[in-house]
């Protein structure tokens, strides 16, 4: 499915006339540059309120409600980006096979919008991702905080980790290479190090049991939403 049934509700706000869709999805681009703005979207929300009393089209719309939309309407462009370019469908037609709700002029609105954007969205992600950390070791221990006098509980249980990144894959041969840094010259062994040392990064984190509970199982669910379809049609846009 491309959208949630959440994100279908926060885009209700596109059943209304084209010229305040544009505003919406000037608002969604300006969220991507700078992130989010809420006095534009507490004057977006004026502005739709305006219009409904004026015409009595319904109830006052929150800032809370526009800032709903444009994030979900940021996702339609990532989506709409990546499965246009995969799927034998053209955009026209995935709009509106997506909406069918919507008159021909939000439609076509929606369509200049993805379309003028495409190319921002695919830059943005391929330079994230030359950069982006991987997980290549992970260390952990647990800590145990016991009873006292001036805690209300009698014991916490914390786990601490050091979480080892690295820009580039884990070479399943860094503990040889490690060991012939012995032959090599100081020269070629001081480049070696200042390479590692601009492509690692160490963090070192603590949480509770029930958050690492629910963090294992976010990432869980997320290395099976990486197996969907849609995630792979993503991938092939990117490559």
């Amino acid at each position: 499915m491309l959208l949630s049934q959440k994100q279908r509700e926060h885009l209700s706000l596109l059943k209304r006339p084209a010229n305040e869709v544009v505003e919406l999805c000037k608002a969604a681009f300006e969220f991507l540059l700078t992130g989010p703005n809420p006095e534009r979207f507490q004057l977006i929300a004026n502005s739709y309120t305006s219009a409904s009393t004026s015409s009595a089209a319904g109830p006052s719309v929150e800032p809370a409600a526009v800032q709903h939309a444009v994030e979900a309407l940021i996702s339609l462009l990532i989506h709409m980006t990546t499965r246009a370019s995969s799927s034998g469908l053209d955009l026209h037609e995935l709009l509106r096979l997506t909406f069918p709700e919507l008159g021909a002029e939000v439609l076509e609105v929606l369509e200049q919008f993805v379309t003028s954007k495409r190319s921002f969205i695919e830059g943005s992600i391929k330079s994230a991702n030359i950069r982006s950390y991987r997980l290549v070791n992970l260390d952990w221990r647990l800590e145990v905080r016991i009873a006292s006098r001036s805690l209300l509980e009698q014991c916490q249980i914390f786990v601490t980790m050091k979480l080892h990144l690295h820009t580039e894959p884990k070479n399943e041969n860094r503990e040889i290479l490690e060991y012939d840094l012995m032959e090599r010259s100081e020269e070629e062994v001081k480049a070696m190090k200042e390479d590692e040392r601009q492509h690692r990064k160490d963090l070192l984190v603590q949480t509770d049991v029930v958050s690492l509970v629910h963090m294992i199982k976010t990432l869980e669910d997320a290395l099976n939403e990486s197996k969907t379809r849609r995630i792979r049609n993503i991938v092939d846009a990117l490559h």
